[in-house]
C-alpha cells in the first residue's frame, strides 16, 4: 500500500458497474453501531415527547457525520495510508461523540458540541484534501468546505450560551450542514455519486439499526423473567422488526438515486426520518416485553413503537412515490395505511397493552409483506449482501 496516493475523482474516472462497499468502510460502519446503540439506550430510559426530541436533535448530526465521510469515500476514496488515517481518526471521533450521549440527554451538552466539531473538521480536511488534487473537483467543494467550517464554527460558539440559545445555533450549524449539497444540485452533476455504491452504504448503515431493533428484543427479554407472555411479546416484537426489514430490503427501489440528482438527496434525507423511526421501533419492543412483568405500556412506549413504524412506512411511502411520480401508486397507499395503523395504535396503546399493540403491528406488518409478495413477488433490490 503507498503513502500518498492523491485522491481522484472515481465516480468519473473509473466508471465502475458494480462498485462495493470496501473493507474500510464496513469497519468504519462498525463504531456507529456504538452511536446508535447511546442514542437508542438514552431514548428507551425515558420515552417523553422531550426525550423524543433529545434524541431526534442528536441523532441528526450522528447520521450526517455519516453521511460526509461515506460521500467522500464515495467520491475520492484511493485507500492510501493518508485516507485510512483519516477514516480511523474519523471513527475515534465518532466513538468519542457517542460517549457523550448520555451526558446530552442529561443536559450537558458542550461535549457532544466539541466532538462533533472535531469530527467534522476531519471531514474537512479530507475534503481540502480532495479540493487540492482534484480542480474538477472545486466546483463543488469550493461551497462544500465554507459550509462545513462555518458549521463547525457555530457548534464551538454555542459553547458559551446556554440552552435554549445553544440548540438554537445547532439548528444554523446543522441548516448549513444538511443545506449545502440541497443548493449545489447543479454542482454535484460535475462531481457525481456512484449510483450503485450509494444505495448500497445507505442499506448497510440501515441493516445496522435494524441490528439494535433485534437486539432490543434480546435486552428486553433480559430484563424480565421468562414467561409466556413475554415470550409471546419478544415473538411478535421479533416479526415486526423481520416484516420491516423484508419491506425495507426488498421492496425499497434503489434505481431513484439515477434518475436525477433532487431524486437521489430524496432517498437520502427520507432515511433520517425512517431511521430515527426504525430506532423507536426497537426502544419500543424493549419496552413492551418490559411491560408483560406487570407494568401497563406507556404512552411513550406505545408511540416508541407503533409512531417508529409510521414513520418509516411514511418515509418508505414518500421514496416510493417519488420514484413512481404517481399518488395513485397502490404501493405508495400501502404504505400510507400501514403507516396510519401504526399511528392508530400508538394513539390507543395504553388502553390495548403490550399484547395487543405488538399483536396488531406484527399482523399488519406480515399482512403488508403478503400482500407486497402477491403483487411483485421477491425483489432483488437492496436485498443481496455486499461482495468483497
Amino acid at each position: 500500500m503507498a503513502w500518498n496516493v492523491p485522491p481522484r475523482l472515481r465516480t468519473v474516472e473509473d466508471q465502475e458497474d458494480d462498485r462495493r462497499a470496501t473493507w474500510l468502510e464496513l469497519f468504519f460502519d462498525l463504531v456507529f453501531v456504538v452511536a446508535v446503540a447511546q442514542l437508542s439506550a438514552g431514548l428507551g430510559s425515558d420515552v417523553t415527547a422531550r426525550e423524543f426530541l433529545i434524541f431526534a436533535g442528536l441523532f441528526v448530526p450522528v447520521w450526517w457525520a455519516w453521511v460526509g465521510f461515506t460521500f467522500y469515500a464515495d467520491r475520492f476514496d484511493t485507500d492510501d495510508v493518508i485516507h485510512r488515517l483519516f477514516m480511523l481518526g474519523g471513527m475515534f471521533a465518532v466513538g468519542a461523540l457517542a460517549s457523550t450521549v448520555p451526558d446530552a440527554y442529561d443536559g450537558d451538552t458542550a461535549g457532544f458540541a466539541v466532538a462533533y466539531a472535531v469530527l467534522r473538521l476531519i471531514t474537512v480536511g479530507l475534503n481540502m484534501r480532495a479540493w487540492w488534487h482534484l480542480p474538477a473537483a472545486r466546483v463543488l467543494l469550493n461551497v462544500y468546505i465554507p459550509a462545513f467550517s462555518a458549521a463547525i464554527a457555530l457548534f464551538l460558539v454555542s459553547l458559551a450560551f446556554e440552552s435554549p440559545t445553544r440548540y438554537l445555533i445547532w439548528a444554523a450549524a446543522l441548516l448549513l450542514d444538511l443545506g449545502a449539497p440541497l443548493v449545489s444540485v447543479k454542482r454535484i452533476q460535475a462531481v457525481p455519486i456512484h449510483a450503485s455504491h450509494m444505495p448500497e452504504r445507505v442499506g448497510l448503515l440501515t441493516i445496522i439499526v435494524f441490528g439494535e431493533t433485534v437486539l432490543a428484543v434480546v435486552v428486553g427479554t433480559e430484563s424480565v423473567s421468562w414467561t409466556v407472555g413475554s415470550g409471546i411479546v419478544a415473538a411478535l416484537g421479533f416479526t415486526i422488526a423481520a416484516a420491516l426489514w423484508w419491506i425495507y430490503f426488498d421492496y425499497l427501489d434503489p434505481s431513484l438515486v439515477r434518475r436525477t440528482v433532487r431524486a437521489g438527496q430524496i432517498y437520502l434525507y427520507v432515511h433520517l426520518p425512517l431511521l430515527i423511526g426504525l430506532t423507536g421501533v426497537g426502544v419500543g419492543v424493549k419496552l413492551a416485553i418490559k411491560a408483560t412483568a406487570g407494568d401497563s405500556l406507556s404512552e411513550g412506549a406505545a408511540w416508541a413503537l407503533g409512531g417508529g413504524v409510521a414513520l418509516m412506512m411514511a418515509s418508505l411511502a414518500v421514496i416510493h412515490f417519488v420514484r413512481t411520480r404517481s399518488g395513485g401508486d397502490l404501493d405508495v397507499w400501502l404504505r400510507v395505511a400501514t403507516a396510519a395503523v401504526g399511528v392508530a395504535v400508538a394513539a390507543l396503546g395504553t388502553h390495548l397493552g403490550p399484547y395487543a399493540v405488538t399483536g396488531i403491528l406484527a399482523v399488519v406488518l406480515v399482512a403488508h409483506v403478503a400482500l407486497e409478495v402477491a403483487r411483485h413477488g421477491l425483489h432483488q433490490g437492496l436485498a443481496d449482501p455486499p461482495a468483497n
